[in-house]
C-alpha cells in the first residue's frame, strides 16, 4: 500500500491542491495536520511514495528538524522561499522541490501564472499529478535548473510583496494589471 501512498504535511492552501492531485491520480493521502504526530503517520506509512511537506515559511525549520529518518529519503518540498540551505541542514539530501507559480487564496481556485518547475526524485510523480488537475508543471534535468529557479522564486516573491506594498492587491491583480 505504501507504494500508492503520499503523506501531506500541511493541510493549508496549497497542501489540499497538492493533496486532491494525488487522489485524482490514484494514490492514498494521509494527512498530517499542525496536530498531528510526524512521528506516529511514520509508523503507519514507513515507506510512502512521497512525503510532501506544505506548511508556512514559519513552521519550516521546526518540521523539518523533527522528520522522521525513514522518511528523509523522500521529502517533497512546497515553500515560496526555499533554497537548499533549509534542507541541507536537516540533512535531507535529494528532496523533491517545487517552486509553484500558481496562486492560491482562501475561497477561489488556484490560478496559474506560470507553469511549475518540480525537481527531485519523485518530480514525475508531481508533475502527473499536477497537471491531472490542470495546473501546469514541467521536470527540471538538474541542480543548477533548481537553483535558478528557486532564486528566480524568491525575487518575484520579493518583488511582488514591494509592488503590493505600495499598489494594494493580490499577486494575480498585480500580474494581470
Amino acid at each position: 500500500m505504501s507504494d500508492m501512498t503520499v503523506v501531506m504535511v500541511g493541510m493549508g492552501q496549497l497542501g489540499r491542491i497538492f493533496a486532491g492531485a494525488f487522489l485524482r491520480a490514484g494514490y492514498t493521502v494521509v494527512p498530517v495536520n499542525r496536530e498531528g504526530s510526524m512521528a506516529l503517520a511514520a509508523l503507519s506509512v514507513p515507506d510512502p511514495a512521497l512525503v510532501m511537506v506544505a506548511v508556512g515559511e514559519n513552521d519550516l525549520n521546526a518540521v523539518l528538524a523533527a522528520f522522521p529518518a525513514q522518511w528523509k529519503s523522500r521529502v517533497g518540498l512546497i515553500q515560496n522561499e526555499l533554497l537548499p540551505r533549509d534542507w541541507l541542514r536537516d540533512q535531507i539530501v535529494q528532496p523533491t522541490v517545487i517552486p509553484v507559480w500558481f496562486e492560491k487564496k482562501k475561497g477561489m481556485d488556484a490560478k496559474p501564472l506560470l507553469p511549475s518547475p518540480v525537481f527531485g526524485p519523485a518530480a514525475g510523480l508531481v508533475v502527473s499529478a499536477l497537471n491531472d488537475i490542470d495546473i501546469p508543471s514541467y521536470a527540471l534535468s538538474g541542480e543548477a535548473d533548481l537553483l535558478y529557479e528557486l532564486v528566480r522564486k524568491n525575487v518575484y516573491i520579493l518583488t511582488t510583496n514591494i509592488a503590493g506594498m505600495k499598489t494594494g492587491g493580490n499577486v494575480w491583480q498585480l500580474w494581470e494589471d
